[in-house]
């Protein structure tokens, strides 16, 4: 069946009188259609995201956001995941403050490249922006090192081991702080004060060069490539995920894992407005952190009390 999702019982959650942390949130994309899917049994779950038009829809998703800024902590991230054009024109919708509190966009490659494009590019991403409320919790999420680049980039041995190098001294569009340090005195200068320079010296973490000091960064110290706005390293739901597609518009858990422990502390509260298959429920549980969800489709409700019913409170 399909349903209407113009009402999302907000008001339930504010009797809860619980502010939280992260809230994700995965709503309809305004794009005049209905989502469906059939299930071996002949039983269908879906919604129908049809609208009187664009402007209408945009007025919806705005007032969404008022709501969900009114419910974060004084401190906290919220996530919306929707396509670019929907999230980029819902900011004229949005009171100041909540546009001031934009932090990034975040591209995700939700899909691999299309083969049947003629007139223009393949669209492969969605976006997801983030906005942010005073001094949010955040931990820095690491992808391994390119095997071409750990070869060609640690080539440098001590006895603690082989080390990269990284620089320690000023750009030309970037002029730093002028001294000269062990006959070193570079024309744009250094990016680090003398005492700071002299403590990595004392631990022997500097890397002496013709014309030019290193910093030494040492391969067993290295956590990887820190993640940044644009993950391509999240794949879509395959055949072979052990969280199996139950909803039409489900999303990877890997890509909720990715944002629940990033954006929220452990023990923290998560909301997530528009449940449809729990994977932010089950993402939130797996990472031992609390969550709220709701969806208006009871079919959505069905399906995330199935899998999570004992650890998340679900809002019927």
């Amino acid at each position: 069946m399909t349903i209407d999702i113009y009402n999302l019982p907000v008001e339930k959650v504010k009797q809860l009188d619980q502010t939280f942390d992260l809230i994700y949130a995965d709503p309809p994309f305004g794009l005049q259609r209905d989502f469906k899917m059939q299930e071996s049994d002949g039983s269908v779950k879906g919604f129908s995201d049809s609208w009187e038009s664009f402007e209408s829809y945009l007025e919806w998703y705005g007032k969404v956001i008022i709501d969900l800024w009114d419910m974060l902590n004084k401190d906290g991230w919220i996530y919306l995941h929707n396509n670019f054009i929907g999230n980029a024109r819902v900011l004229g919708y949005l009171p100041p403050h909540i546009v001031d509190s934009f932090y990034t966009n975040i591209s995700w490659k939700r899909s691999g490249p299309k083969n049947n494009i003629k007139n223009g590019w393949g669209n492969i991403v969605d976006s997801i922006m983030v906005l942010r409320k005073g001094n949010p919790y955040f931990e820095v999420e690491y992808t391994d090192l390119d095997p071409k680049y750990e070869k060609n980039s640690f080539k440098n041995k001590d006895d603690r081991g082989f080390y990269a190098l990284a620089k320690t001294t000023g750009e030309k569009s970037r002029p730093c702080r002028r001294y000269e340090f062990a006959g070193y005195n570079p024309e744009y200068g250094w990016r680090m004060s003398e005492e700071m320079l002299q403590e990595l010296a004392d631990q022997d973490m500097l890397h002496y060069g013709k014309n030019m000091v290193y910093k030494k960064i040492y391969l067993e110290d290295n956590k990887g490539v820190p993640v940044q706005n644009l993950w391509d390293d999240v794949y879509f739901i395959s055949r072979s995920e052990a969280n199996k597609r139950k909803y039409p518009t489900q999303k990877p858990l890997k890509l909720l894992e990715r944002i629940v422990k990033s954006s929220c502390p452990e023990s923290g509260w998560v909301l997530d407005p528009f449940a449809g298959s729990g994977t932010t429920a089950i993402a939130s549980k797996l990472l031992n952190r609390n969550c709220v969800t709701m969806d208006i489709n009871p079919e959505s409700l069905k399906l995330v009390k199935e899998s999570i019913w004992q650890t998340v409170t679900i809002l019927v």
